[in-house]
């Protein structure tokens, strides 16, 4: 089993704590470790550098970054140089902000932003979730070191029977994979004001199966979690969503 080619790349978060990982002095001197490769680029980030060095061995066809994406051009050609990349394997660098879609030639398939305001100045604001809409079921996995074969299916919590004026599952023909990486209480409070769930492609019925998989310490909240339809929760490092956890019980309850 091999990945030869990749139709595109995301990248979520604009935190400092994930992307400020590599630092390049006025000199043009990697303090991290002194390797005497140099590129005006001053203080750089990982994760969009990591983009262009994959692209070098395994071709891209779309990436997107959260954030303020215009200023990766010159950081990727001084990168390049420093590095003596193939300046022919340039991949554009895309914003993955609100409203940001992508959607597969045969139709069933399609990738939205759902958040991500690069035009506030606010960094908080930045990251992108996303909305994978799909014809068919959707199922995440878990790595499983023991046996790297056997991925083991992640812990979901289900929270429908919350859901207002929900139907029967039966007639779930769609499914939504919401992909989280918001961890700022400012990115929250923009969610409040956001549109209930709408599908970004036409089928016969308008309802998802939706599975939002983000962090266990996510400050999302159970007024969220109805307005945007979410049947479904899992996290990152498999331990449960607290905020759901009532949603649960009262289920249970019932």
């Amino acid at each position: 089993m091999s990945v030869n080619r990749l139709q595109g790349v995301i990248i979520q978060s604009s935190s400092i704590g994930l992307t400020d990982t590599l630092d390049i002095d006025n000199k043009g001197t990697n303090n991290k470790n002194t390797d005497n490769k140099s590129a005006d680029i001053g203080h750089s980030e990982l994760l969009p550098l990591t983009v262009i060095q994959l692209n070098q061995h395994l071709p891209i066809s779309e990436y997107w970054q959260a954030g303020r994406s215009d200023r990766w051009l010159r950081l990727q050609h001084a990168y390049q140089v420093a590095n003596q990349f193939n300046k022919k394997s340039n991949i554009s660098v895309q914003r993955c902000e609100q409203g940001k879609t992508w959607q597969a030639t045969s139709d069933d398939l399609s990738i939205t932003a759902m958040t991500g305001w690069s035009e506030i100045d606010d960094a908080s604001v930045w990251d992108c979730t996303l909305a994978i809409d799909t014809a068919l079921p959707v199922q995440v996995l878990r790595y499983n070191a023991a046996e790297p074969l056997k991925p083991l299916p992640a812990l979901l919590q289900d929270v429908s029977s919350n859901l207002s004026g929900v139907i029967d599952q039966t007639v779930f023909t769609n499914s939504r994979l919401v992909l989280n990486a918001d961890s700022h209480q400012r990115v929250w409070q923009m969610w409040t004001l956001l549109c209930s769930a709408n599908p970004s492609f036409n089928q016969e019925f308008m309802f998802y199966n939706t599975l939002w998989l983000g962090h266990s310490t996510s400050q999302i909240t159970a007024e969220i979690i109805n307005h945007q339809r979410i049947n479904e929760v899992t996290t990152y490092d498999d331990k449960a969503l607290e905020v759901a956890l009532p949603l649960v019980t009262d289920a249970s309850d019932n």
